[in-house]
């Protein structure tokens, strides 16, 4: 979805949803506001020389670099957090988000709160006891690309609670992926290859010799590595023999049983032999076309859409020069003039796990006591821990409709503490002290939430579709609600 249609997509929307429940006049006030960038036209153009080619790419001006790369590789920041980032200059930043294993994160639960085991009942409260942890995780921490990568991970091998019902195992799949956020591929595809919420998933756990199940087999590919296209039907049954022998024991652990595995001779993707696992594993993960779908998905994910193939070749390279090293790949990323080009800038729409996070962790919320923002985020179409598919959630557009729009328009009032809900953990008086005033007191609170810079006119709308407010207090939990319903906070 290109930038400038978010603002007809989600003014239709709150036309539809928000009609006479709060300040309909106002959120359309503030997003009638043209959506402009930082003052490019003041930049000059750089001749980039990009694999085969050069064009231009127009750098973003550096105050805007920063903030960019914060909600990109992380989850956003307050001004605290912003101005220790910036002291690091562009280069610094990159380096500190990437090499993030000697910074101490002991702040943040290494665990849930509520007691997991493999054996026993699972209810619906074990899936919300992880979601609450995860968040904590996401707004504490102080690794922010290790909690943003390991949600890259959850949706790349997208797996259910929904079906593996057991948050033992989704916890240990979850702490896996954070463990290799950034490591090998070769060894983030063994891993999960034998995991054990993943061989309940697709059924990893019922492939056996003599009754093979293609589900794994097929996803592997298809989802996991390849892409859609270079395999066959046969590669598919193949690569189910290949992968038959995989059970659960009763710690919880994938465990590979060789009576179980079908030994007969297989041909995978052009290679015969008696094929298991790890040869399937290391044929896929050196295939060229797993380069280009991997590198095409980070970028996608970290940039913008549809990138051009010269730079997609460009890092697949990079990934297959490196032993398939994704620190290596995601570096690049960073690092490449795409990433702060004019073309990345709120280029995607917040998925609602960024758009949470980052209101938290930019406004300084405290996180023991998060029950009302997983709630939130499940109405705004993402239960962490429970995607709705193997393919996992959708992206831009995806995200928005009249259900997900209304869940974000009403997130900014029912998160903050009030009478009624004393515990949010985001207390905006608090943050704010003795709440807004005036427009300045609206332009501190544009700065936690989009510290680029919001436009004034927009400040202006905002001050004035909140004037007639008497309390403060109010007023300002307003001002917070405003801001976040802009395309500045909804756009990444």
């Amino acid at each position: 979805m290109d930038r400038r249609e978010f603002l007809k997509v989600t003014l239709a929307a709150a036309a539809v949803t928000v009609a006479g429940l709060y300040g309909l006049d106002a959120l359309k006030a503030v997003n009638s506001v043209s959506l402009t960038l930082p003052p490019i036209e003041k930049v000059q153009g750089q001749v980039w020389p990009i694999g085969p080619e050069t064009r231009q790419i127009i750098s973003l001006p550096e105050v805007s670099q920063i903030p960019h790369l914060l909600r990109r590789a992380g989850f956003g920041g307050g001004p605290a957090e912003l101005a220790e980032y910036e002291g690091m200059g562009f280069t610094g930043a990159v380096d500190h988000l990437l090499n993030y294993e000697g910074i101490d994160n002991s702040q943040v639960p290494a665990t849930p709160a509520i007691v997991l085991s493999y054996s026993g009942t699972q209810t619906g409260n074990v899936l919300q006891a992880l979601q609450t942890w995860w968040l904590q995780r996401m707004v504490g921490t102080t690794r922010p690309l290790e909690e943003k990568m390991t949600l890259f991970w959850h949706n790349h091998f997208a797996t259910g609670f929904s079906k593996v019902e057991n948050g033992y195992l989704m916890y240990k799949q979850n702490d896996f992926l954070r463990t290799n956020a950034l490591g090998n591929f070769h060894d983030i595809l063994t891993g999960m290859t034998a995991d054990g919420a993943m061989l309940v998933w697709l059924d990893g756990n019922q492939n056996r010799k003599g009754n093979p199940n293609e589900n794994y087999a097929r996803e592997v590919m298809e989802v996991f590595s390849t892409g859609r296209g270079p395999y066959t039907e046969e590669d598919v049954a193949a690569g189910a023999l290949a992968f038959t022998g995989y059970g659960i024991d009763s710690n919880g652990d994938g465990v590979f049983n060789p009576n179980l595995h079908d030994s007969s001779i297989k041909t995978f993707m052009g290679t015969t032999g008696n094929l298991g696992p790890a040869d399937i594993i290391d044929i896929l993960v050196a295939h060229p076309a797993t380069a280009t779908n991997l590198a095409t998905e980070l970028f996608e994910f970290f940039a913008y859409p549809n990138p051009g193939q010269d730079t997609i070749t460009r890092l697949a390279q990079v990934y297959l020069n490196s032993g398939y090293s994704i620190r290596s790949l995601v570096q690049a990323i960073l690092t490449s003039p795409e990433f702060i080009s004019t073309q990345a800038y709120l280029a995607n729409i917040k998925s609602p796990a960024e758009y949470t996070a980052t209101a938290l962790r930019s406004l300084g919320a405290t996180t023991s006591s998060l029950g009302g923002a997983v709630a939130a985020m499940g109405n705004m179409g993402q239960a962490l821990f429970n995607p709705p598919s193997v393919f996992g959630w959708p992206s831009g557009s995806g995200w928005i409709n009249t259900a997900s729009i209304l869940a974000r328009y009403n997130f900014p009032t029912m998160v903050q503490t009030t009478e009624e809900n004393p515990a949010s953990g985001l207390d905006a008086a608090e943050i704010f002290g003795a709440g807004v005033q005036d427009g300045a007191g609206v332009q501190t609170i544009a700065n936690h939430l989009f510290p680029d810079g919001v436009p004034a006119n927009l400040i202006q709308v905002i001050d004035q579709s909140t004037s007639a407010i008497p309390d403060a207090v109010t007023r300002t939990k307003d001002a917070v609600r405003l801001v976040m319903c802009t395309p500045y906070y909804n756009l990444n």
